[in-house]
């Protein structure tokens, strides 16, 4: 019997500690990065590219950003695991080119910058300081690990890949499909504990490669652009200066 007790402690006890492994949030704080936009501004978010290992023509961001009203103040913010196979690295001007020339961002007269929400724990490289920015080719680019925080107009906007809630992005997208949504009501609590965000606002994740809006939490997800765990969803989500929050999905195979 006692050794029928000690068996199941120790099991518990290695459940707990994979548990808070797997949740950073818990033993970890995140840099927090402030952007102020004017209200004429437009965000297009996109995550998950996973570039080493996505041989896809990715130039359809940056041709979808040419189609926009080009009187607009556009910002291009990428949500974490934007590369596949960089952890651990340090961040470089090799990193950026990278970025620059896969998605082919150069001589777009609205782009105002580039904002790199790097993924904190999984695929993304690392660099010394909160956030550093680069200027490449005419191509503004800000990189920030750990959380963005955006004030545009009267809205506040967060911005986070979303390991840093749940490292495992598979596990993560089974919370959220198997418990109930539980996965987004954690980010949700996460965010508001650790960075005093407010319920009113919304809340911008990637990691599960499952695009949505809750509506309910403010939350969206902005899916991925390589076929892992499920196919490749070629969407993002836009944000415009009157508040309003939508899921796009942008054409970029020529059969489509």
């Amino acid at each position: 019997m006692n050794q029928a007790i000690i068996a199941a402690s120790l099991i518990l006890g290695l459940i707990i500690i994979l548990t808070i492994y797997e949740m950073p949030f818990i033993y970890d704080n995140a840099y927090v990065a402030t952007v102020k936009l004017n209200d004429d501004s437009l965000i297009i978010t996109v995550s998950d590219l996973h570039l080493e290992s996505n041989t896809r023509d990715l130039s359809c961001i940056s041709n979808y950003l040419r189609s926009l009203n080009q009187d607009s103040n556009i910002y291009l913010i990428i949500n974490g695991d934007l590369f596949d196979r960089a952890h651990g690295q340090s961040l470089s001007q090799s990193h950026i080119h990278e970025l620059i020339h896969r998605l082919n961002l150069t001589s777009i007269g609205s782009l105002r910058e580039v904002i790199y929400v790097m993924a904190m724990y999984d695929h993304d490289p690392r660099v010394n300081y909160g956030e550093v920015r680069y200027e490449i080719d005419g191509v503004n680019i800000r990189a920030v690990h750990g959380v963005l925080r955006v004030v545009m107009g009267n809205n506040t906007y967060w911005f986070l890949h979303g390991d840093y809630v749940v490292k495992n992005g598979l596990i993560a997208s089974l919370m959220n499909k198997l418990l109930n949504g539980t996965y987004d009501k954690l980010v949700r609590f996460t965010v508001s504990v650790k960075t005093g965000a407010k319920a009113i606002d919304w809340i911008v994740i990637g990691h599960t490669h499952v695009p949505g809006i809750n509506r309910g939490l403010r939350i969206v997800n902005t899916g991925s652009w390589i076929d892992r765990f499920v196919n490749a969803t070629d969407t993002a989500i836009m944000i415009d200066g009157l508040g309003n929050v939508e899921l796009i999905r942008i054409k970029c195979d020529l059969t489509e």
